[in-house]
């Protein structure tokens, strides 16, 4: 009874103690236990930032791969090749995967983010508690996908009081504006932030606004030019509207509220309206005047712009793939975003919309409980595998996804 006590307690008045991020670090685990039980490379953990890593070092940071900067990951690659035998790498990339996404779920409960105190909980379980493929957990080369998060709480942070505020803010505005494209989708948010500050005069350089503002344009214009220079180039067929909406209403809402089969069988009319409309009005009705009005409004705007880039990127209404895994990464975000707005009204004073919130996260948790921990992939024993690039010579190692090799092109022979 006095645990049920202490948990009622801390729920009332919730805190970022030891105990709590032992709670969360402990449910965050259980998501995807074998990426750090049994880690290995994933994707362009290996092919991409391991291997140019090796071959220039940490000249790689300049190194665009599908149109832009990658920052952090190669970070971690370089410093893990730095310090680490090679076979300890997949535990280093996934080791530190898993805490950079403790942090952010940590970040929740900082002061300098205007949110609801007990509601606290409940946004940072949304980062990982319901629908979730595993496809963004735990690998450095999906982790941008999260961390862009960090610049949507960015644009909303209180100014900083201390100069390790103000230095932390810009370095973390650095190191994720060259992190993936999502800066170049955000800046209005910076410049939002900008225009609505009367703190002091707009074009005044020492407003942390402008300074803030003026880092995201510079990270952003040099994301833009990679794309627009070594970026891909791809050519879709015109939108399909019709399978653009099934789709689109599928992954945002059915799925994680109604389950994985009904999201399968469904007629397609039907997962673009159940999917779709309650969205749309989720969206109209948090901008309505209210005392959170701003926060939610801000919430919106980063829901569209991050939806936005990523179906112009995607092109979901070409997707031939009858399953939930492939490009769920695209409606990450978007999705923990809908989520914090469904949150900002479980304590709102329509009570209709109030225990409609609360229905809508609850399926959202229960229906997916039994799925919790993304089944384990094949072990393909990577510290058996090493041994050439101990050696610097060229090798094919098998990695994840199943399927995928490695192609290890070796070291250039200055740097053995």
């Amino acid at each position: 009874m006095s645990l049920l006590r202490s948990l009622r307690a801390w729920f009332r008045q919730p805190r970022l103690t030891p105990w709590a991020v032992a709670a969360f670090a402990l449910l965050l685990f259980l998501r995807k236990p074998f990426a750090l039980l049994v880690p290995q490379l994933y994707a362009e953990d290996g092919s991409i930032f391991l291997t140019q890593n090796d071959l220039v070092g940490l000249r790689a940071l300049l190194e665009p791969y599908m149109g832009y900067l990658h920052t952090l990951p190669r970070l971690i690659a370089w410093l893990a090749a730095r310090f680490l035998d090679p076979a300890a790498w997949p535990a280093c990339y996934n080791t530190t995967a898993y805490l950079l996404w403790l942090a952010v779920v940590a970040r929740t409960f900082s002061p300098r983010l205007p949110l609801p105190p007990t509601l606290r909980p409940w946004l940072a379980l949304a980062f990982f508690l319901g629908p979730q493929t595993g496809e963004v957990l735990f690998c450095i080369t999906n982790l941008q996908w999260l961390v862009a998060f960090l610049l949507v709480q960015q644009a909303f942070v209180a100014a900083p009081t201390t100069v390790f505020q103000r230095v932390s803010d810009f370095l973390v505005l650095l190191v994720l504006g060259l992190t993936g494209p999502f800066v170049l989708a955000l800046g209005p948010l910076f410049a939002w932030r900008w225009w609505r500050d009367r703190s002091v005069p707009r074009f005044q350089l020492s407003s942390f606004n402008l300074q803030l503002l003026a880092l995201a344009t510079v990270c952003a214009g040099i994301q833009a030019w990679f794309i627009l220079h070594t970026g891909p180039k791809f050519t879709y067929p015109p939108w399909i509207a019709s399978r653009f909406f099934e789709i689109v209403g599928q992954r945002l809402l059915v799925w994680p509220v109604l389950g994985d089969h009904l999201a399968r069988t469904l007629p397609p009319v039907w997962l673009g309206v159940l999917g779709c409309l309650p969205v749309l009005a989720l969206l109209v009705w948090s901008l309505r005047p209210a005392s959170r009005r701003l926060l939610r409004a801000q919430l919106v705007a980063a829901f569209l712009l991050l939806f936005a880039a990523g179906v112009y990127r995607s092109r979901p209404d070409t997707w031939s793939f009858d399953n939930l895994v492939f490009g769920d990464r695209y409606f990450y975000l978007p999705r923990v975003l809908l989520a914090w707005l469904l949150i900002l009204e479980l304590d709102t004073l329509h009570r209709p919309v109030r225990w409609l919130a609360r229905a809508l996260l609850l399926a959202a948790a229960l229906v997916h409980v039994k799925g919790y921990s993304v089944r384990a992939e094949p072990d393909y024993h990577w510290a058996t595998h090493v041994e050439p690039i101990r050696r610097g010579v060229p090798a094919n190692i098998p990695t994840l996804p199943a399927g995928w090799t490695l192609e290890y092109r070796g070291r250039p022979p200055t740097a053995k």
